[in-house]
């Protein structure tokens, strides 16, 4: 029994391990498909695989190395060559700046170690002038000065000449005058006398006059046509004839 038992399931599992290959696959399916749908998966599956951060990384920034230097070339070749020598004029001219500068400087280094050895009384300390050099600047700033006088004179003298004289004025003037005259007492006036004195001896004698000054002012004009332009007479009214 036991080997007729186990031959019944060898050819039950034989039959039980072979499957059709279309049991699965639908009528309208093509086996195809299943194929594409099959390699997404994989290379879904590859992706998924453990990242090696470090290696990748080296390789990655040794191969961008000489990429950036082209790029860097590229962007230098396409600026255009106006840019490029403003560029260098501007540079030229902060070159120029500094160098005047720097020497601008070392100029002024230079008076300050001059005066410093003037006042120590370095080798090139200045001695100071005798009695006959002195004369002789002298005698120098004096023919200076006397020339220039006498071209200031010989300028002062031709602008007199040059002076305009002053016109006539022609037509009626009328001129206006402000002077300050002496103050006189006025006519008939009388000193006061003292009637209750008995001895005119015994008052003081009377103060020296001394008179005054006082301003005036006229207004003069050359002709009496003038006058009366400038001050019509009035004409007088006419009276009212009254009837008797």
């Amino acid at each position: 029994q036991e080997s007729g038992d186990d031959e019944y399931r060898g050819e039950h599992s034989d039959s039980d391990d072979e499957v059709d290959s279309d049991f699965d696959i639908d009528e309208g399916d093509e086996p195809g498909s299943e194929q594409d749908e099959a390699e997404p998966r994989r290379r879904r599956r590859v992706l998924t695989k453990a990242y090696r951060e470090p290696l990748k990384s080296l390789r990655a920034k040794k191969a961008e190395g000489p990429r950036g230097g082209s790029q860097r070339s590229r962007e230098v070749k396409s600026v255009p060559l106006e840019l490029q020598e403003d560029v260098g004029d501007s540079r030229k001219h902060m070159r120029q700046s500094t160098t005047e500068h720097t020497r601008q400087t070392f100029l002024r280094l230079q008076e300050r170690q001059v005066q410093s050895k003037r006042k120590k009384g370095g080798p090139n300390y200045e001695r100071p002038l005798t009695q006959e050099e002195l004369l002789e600047e002298a005698k120098i700033t004096e023919e200076i000065n006397l020339r220039s006088l006498e071209n200031y004179e010989r300028l002062e003298a031709d602008k007199k000449k040059q002076v305009q004289k002053k016109r006539k004025i022609v037509g009626p003037v009328i001129r206006y005058w402000s002077l300050t005259m002496p103050l006189l007492p006025e006519p008939g006036r009388d000193d006061p006398v003292d009637v209750e004195g008995l001895d005119p001896d015994s008052h003081p004698a009377p103060a020296p006059f001394s008179p005054g000054k006082c301003s005036r002012t006229f207004i003069s004009f050359s002709d009496d046509a003038t006058f009366e332009r400038c001050f019509p007479r009035s004409r007088p009214p006419r009276l009212p004839v009254r009837e008797l």
